[in-house]
């Protein structure tokens, strides 16, 4: 595994929506954005890639924006149901959220269904960095962070099976060592302070 110094990393935002931002535009709509993660070849005097450079990793995230004043099981079923099955847990299961990051306060929510690093650069934490990234870029205002932390299984890995079981515990001790909690079924949530982890 190779460390990477996070100030090598390049963030390539991207995010669609239809419209133009207005008067007229709802300012509460999720917002889906794309992250490439990259750094220089040159950093590791790397000739695997002739426009030198050399993909770390990749995240898909929603940023919601004043998630405590709307309707979240509304707005998020309209997503889809990955993004409403957040909304179910925040709404039923873990309201005590919404409290705890002052959400009724117009804080935004940040949920991440998908992140993943290059296994290469794994255990350095990069993950975190890229969630600092993004929290300090394009979810300023996030007071609450959903995670989820179901680990994508191999081929051939049944769900359940002893390698399922490690490395979903081995991703809860990742993201806790950032500061989550367990919110409920493999979602882990972090209420943001005033400084990040």
């Amino acid at each position: 595994m190779r460390a990477l110094d996070p100030e090598f990393l390049t963030f390539r935002y991207s995010c669609e929506y239809r419209g133009i931002p207005g008067r007229r535009y709802n300012q509460t709509d999720p917002v889906e954005w794309d992250l490439a993660i990259e750094t220089g070849a040159f950093v590791f005097d790397d000739d695997e890639d002739p426009d030198g450079v050399v993909p770390v990793g990749e995240a898909r995230f929603w940023v919601v924006p004043d998630a405590g004043t709307i309707d979240l099981l509304d707005a998020l079923d309209a997503v889809d149901q990955e993004m409403l099955d957040v909304a179910e847990m925040l709404v039923h299961e873990r309201p005590d959220l919404f409290f705890a990051a002052r959400m009724d306060l117009g804080g935004d929510l940040l949920v991440v269904p998908e992140m993943t690093i290059d296994p290469r650069f794994r255990g350095h934490k990069t993950g975190h960095a890229v969630l600092t990234a993004i929290l300090t870029t394009v979810a300023r205002n996030t007071t609450l962070v959903v995670v989820d932390a179901a680990p994508v299984l191999a081929d051939g890995v049944p769900e359940g099976s002893p390698q399922q079981v490690e490395a979903r515990a081995a991703l809860r001790r990742y993201w806790s060592e950032y500061g989550f909690q367990e919110a409920a079924g493999d979602y882990l949530a972090l209420v943001i302070g005033d400084d990040l982890p």
